[in-house]
C-alpha cells in the first residue's frame, strides 16, 4: 500500500470520530434558557477536551507519518487498532459527560485514552524501526511521561472523577512540546 493512501485513509476515520464526537453532544431541544446550558456544560468540556486531545494525537500522527518513507502490513494493523480505540473516544466521552462525577464512566475513559496512549507508542516504535528514523529525539520521554500522566489520573479518578479533565489537559501539554533532537545529537 502507498504511504499517501494510508495516510488519507487514516486521515478520513479521524475525521468521520470527529464527527461522531460532536453528535454525541446533544443541545436541548424544548429548554433554550441559559439554565439549559448551564446544564450541559460538562458535556461540552468532555467534548472540547476529547477534540483537543484526538487533534494533537492527530498531528503527532502526522508528524511520524511525514517522516517515515515506507509502511509494512505491521504497521497498517497497529495503525487500524489505534483507529479502533480512538473510534470508541465518542462513546466514553458521551459517557463521561452525562455525569462528571460518576466513577465508572470516568474510570472507562481514562482506560480507553491509555490505551489509545499505549496503541499510538506502538505504532511509533514500528514505523520508527522501520524507517530507521534518528530524528524523535523526545518521543520516547514524551510517551512515558504521558503514560504515567495516565496511569496517576486513573488512580486519582478512582477517588475524583471528574480529574481526567485535569489530566488531560496535563497531557496534551507534554503532546504539543518538540518532537525533534537537535542536529548532532543522537537517539
Amino acid at each position: 500500500m502507498k504511504k499517501e493512501r494510508f495516510e488519507a485513509f487514516t486521515d478520513a476515520v479521524i475525521a468521520i470520530i470527529l464527527t461522531i464526537l460532536v453528535l454525541e453532544l446533544r443541545l436541548p431541544e424544548h429548554n433554550h434558557s441559559a439554565q439549559a446550558l448551564i446544564a450541559i456544560l460538562p458535556q461540552f468540556a468532555a467534548y472540547i477536551m476529547t477534540f483537543i486531545f484526538i487533534a494533537t494525537m492527530w498531528v503527532n500522527h502526522h508528524f511520524l507519518f511525514s517522516q517515515a518513507q515506507t509502511i509494512n502490513n505491521q504497521i497498517i494493523w497497529v495503525n487500524f487498532i489505534w483507529l479502533f480505540v480512538a473510534s470508541l473516544l465518542p462513546a466514553t466521552t458521551a459517557w463521561l459527560g452525562a455525569d462528571i462525577f460518576a466513577r465508572p464512566s470516568a474510570i472507562l475513559y481514562i482506560i480507553n485514552v491509555l490505551l489509545f496512549n499505549l496503541t499510538m507508542a506502538v505504532l511509533r516504535r514500528q514505523v520508527i524501526a522501520k524507517n530507521h528514523i534518528d530524528n524523535m529525539y523526545n518521543l520516547s520521554h514524551q510517551e512515558n511521561l504521558s503514560f504515567g500522566i495516565n496511569l496517576v489520573t486513573l488512580v486519582i479518578t478512582w477517588f475524583f472523577p471528574p480529574f481526567p479533565f485535569v489530566g488531560l489537559v496535563i497531557n496534551v501539554i507534554v503532546w504539543l512540546m518538540p518532537h525533534t533532537k537537535e542536529s548532532g545529537r543522537s537517539r
